[in-house]
């Protein structure tokens, strides 16, 4: 499974989503749901951005944790 570790890069930048929303241009919903961890698939472009938004790898923004079978 892969988690998304926003809240964690929102909450070490001291950021809010409506800043991500202002600055980067993706949709509050597509916040909304990346930070709920729901099951969606996600764009590159998106990736790329909130990389670029937190000067991050992509490593610090996902997580891949193996399921239990």
């Amino acid at each position: 499974m892969i988690v998304f570790k926003l809240d964690d890069l929102i909450w070490q930048h001291r950021t809010t989503a409506e800043d991500i929303f202002q600055k980067t241009g993706i949709g509050k919903s597509t916040l909304s749901t990346i930070r709920n961890n729901k099951n969606i698939n996600i764009s590159i472009h998106t990736l790329n951005k909130l990389c670029k938004y937190f000067n991050c790898k992509i490593s610090d923004l996902l997580e891949y944790i193996p399921d239990k079978d």
